[in-house]
C-alpha cells in the first residue's frame, strides 16, 4: 500500500467516530478534493495509479538512447522528472487532466525537474504520439485496447510503447520487464 493512505486510514475511523463534530461542509469539501483527483476514473476507467521508484529506474533503462519521451497521464510527473534528470538530452513530456493532480505535478517540477521536462494539461487521447520515440502509460486494462491501438496508428517504427502492469489484450509483448518491487511490477515493452 502507498504511504498517502496511511493517514487516510488513520482519520477516516477518527471522522466517523466524531461525526458530530464534523461540519456539513467538511464531506462536500472532501467529496471535491476527491472528484480533482479523480477526475478520469469513472470517464476513462484509469483509477490513479503512480509509478513506484524502482519502476522509473526500469523505465529510464529502456529509455536508453531516445531523444524524446511521453509519460501518458502522469500524475504527480516523478516518472517525467526522473527520466529528464537521467537522459539530459532527452525531452520528457507528461501529460495529465485531473486538475488537483496537474496542479501538484506543477509544482514539484519546479523543484525536482530539470530543464528538459514539462507537464501539460492534454488528454492522452488528444496526443499526438508521432513525436515521441518511447510512450509509457499506466493505465488500466479497460484503454489498453484503444491505447494500442493510437500507438500502432501514430507511432513510428522502431518507438517502443511501454505498459505498467497491463498488457494490451491479444497482442504479445516484444519484452517483459520484471521489476524487483514490492508490487512484483511488470512492465509490458511493444516495439512499434
Amino acid at each position: 500500500m502507498s504511504w498517502f493512505w496511511i493517514p487516510i486510514q488513520i482519520l477516516l475511523p477518527l471522522a466517523v467516530a466524531l461525526n458530530a463534530a464534523v461540519p456539513a461542509w467538511a464531506y462536500l469539501v472532501a467529496f471535491v478534493l476527491c472528484g480533482l483527483v479523480y477526475w478520469n476514473s469513472a470517464s476513462e476507467q484509469v483509477p490513479f495509479y503512480m509509478t513506484n521508484r524502482k519502476t522509473w529506474q526500469a523505465i529510464s533503462d529502456l529509455t536508453g538512447e531516445a531523444t524524446s519521451f511521453v509519460d501518458l497521464g502522469s500524475g504527480m510527473g516523478g516518472v517525467v522528472a526522473f527520466v529528464a534528470r537521467a537522459h539530459p538530452n532527452l525531452k520528457a513530456f507528461g501529460f495529465e487532466t485531473a486538475p488537483l493532480v496537474y496542479l501538484g505535478s506543477k509544482i514539484y517540477m519546479l523543484f525536482a525537474a530539470s530543464a528538459n521536462a514539462k507537464v501539460i494539461y492534454k488528454s492522452i487521447w488528444h496526443a499526438d504520439l508521432a513525436d515521441y520515440d518511447v510512450v509509457y502509460c499506466f493505465l488500466s486494462p479497460v484503454p489498453m485496447p484503444r491505447m494500442f491501438d493510437k500507438a500502432k496508428a501514430e507511432m513510428r517504427a522502431g518507438t517502443l510503447l511501454i505498459s505498467n502492469s497491463f498488457p494490451v489484450p491479444d497482442y504479445k509483448p516484444d519484452r517483459i520487464i520484471s521489476v524487483d518491487d514490492r508490487r512484483q511490477t511488470q512492465l509490458y515493452v511493444y516495439v512499434m
